[in-house]
């Protein structure tokens, strides 16, 4: 379980309604300004690649300027996509396969975290043990979770399934962002919510039965496309400097987070998103989940995906390796 004690009195103020914020990165030495619009996660750390990649320069440094469109879920990011008001969001391969069942054609133009920073938080005393035992006593109770075909819901159905629990045997509740489900959770309204950082300290003496971020559950998620960068086919053809130049920011984003040394220097340059944090308890967190960046894009975490999807959906898995990575940055997440 996590050890770090976090304060965000913050997150329960956050909205998952769209709203817009402008953050300032300068020109490259080539003097290029691209300006992209990029959706994100307000205040969580399921973001907090892209946060790293902005205020550590490294946008800057290969010339695109950042505008933020925030939503409050994977599958709510992916409607903003497919409306046009966005150019970049964070997705993961089992959303992005469905989307493409809708006639949205989506690729990855990086990866962002391989784990999901996250654990199932329960009322005190409602589940006891370890994975896969304690998902047992989840039978019959009510889960609430951000949306339908988002991470969070594969992720938890995947890991009822592989616990031997029929996820008809349990109650999951669609209640929204961080803001609500930790509402829920306090109201006693749900048994369960499925808790990212920075949720898990708000919600106190839980009870956790899976730990996804420690490497509880499933092997698949070992590996996994989670949060990654993706953007419409049709946005990615016509801006291939564009996608090249967020590629190699979110690479350098991730190598640098990657590093449990930069902690600290992470926790201070964004801490400016987390609001009513403070560094200490930022680069506590920033500390433990280094080992969860990737900015790669591999045929096994597609792989991972595949197999999860066709357990979750009973569908095979729509899209192949070649059709999820984005051409013009193959060669640097490939």
């Amino acid at each position: 379980m996590y050890t770090t004690k976090v304060k965000f009195r913050a997150a329960i103020a956050l909205t998952s309604a769209v709203m817009m914020l402008t953050a300032a990165c300068g020109e490259d030495s080539s003097g290029s300004n691209r300006t992209v619009r990029f959706t994100v996660f307000t205040g969580a750390t399921t973001s907090w690649g892209v946060y790293i990649a902005d205020a550590m320069g490294f946008f800057k440094t290969h010339g695109v300027n950042i505008k933020y469109v925030s939503v409050g879920s994977g599958s709510s990011a992916m409607q903003v996509v497919a409306s046009g008001d966005t150019d970049f969001a964070l997705s993961d391969a089992t959303i992005t396969a469905n989307a493409s069942k809708t006639g949205l054609e989506t690729q990855f133009v990086a990866g962002q975290f391989k784990r999901f920073a996250a654990e199932l938080a329960c009322q005190p005393g409602l589940t006891t043990g370890s994975y896969p035992e304690s998902m047992r006593a989840l039978k019959g109770k009510t889960i609430g979770y951000t949306a339908p075909g988002s991470g969070s819901d594969f992720y938890l159905q995947y890991s009822l399934m592989e616990a031997g629990v029929d996820p008809a045997d349990v109650e999951r509740i669609p209640v929204g962002g961080a803001p609500q489900l930790i509402a829920a959770y306090r109201a006693t309204s749900v048994d369960c919510v499925t808790a990212y950082q920075p949720m898990q300290q708000e919600l106190g003496d839980a009870s956790v039965p899976i730990n996804w971020q420690e490497g509880e559950g499933p092997a698949e998620f070992s590996d996994y496309l989670l949060n990654g960068v993706v953007a419409s086919k049709k946005y990615i053809d016509g801006h291939e400097d564009e996608v090249r130049a967020v590629a190699l920011a979110m690479k350098d984003a991730a190598e640098f987070a990657s590093d449990p040394a930069n902690a600290e220097e992470i926790a201070k340059a964004t801490v400016k998103f987390f609001p009513g944090s403070n560094t200490t308890d930022l680069a506590a967190i920033a500390e433990e989940i280094a080992d969860a960046y990737t900015y790669s894009v591999t045929e096994q975490q597609v792989a991972s995906a595949a197999i999860v999807y066709k357990a979750v959906t009973g569908e095979d898995y729509p899209l192949e390796y070649a059709d999820i990575v984005a051409e013009p940055a193959r060669n640097i997440i490939g």
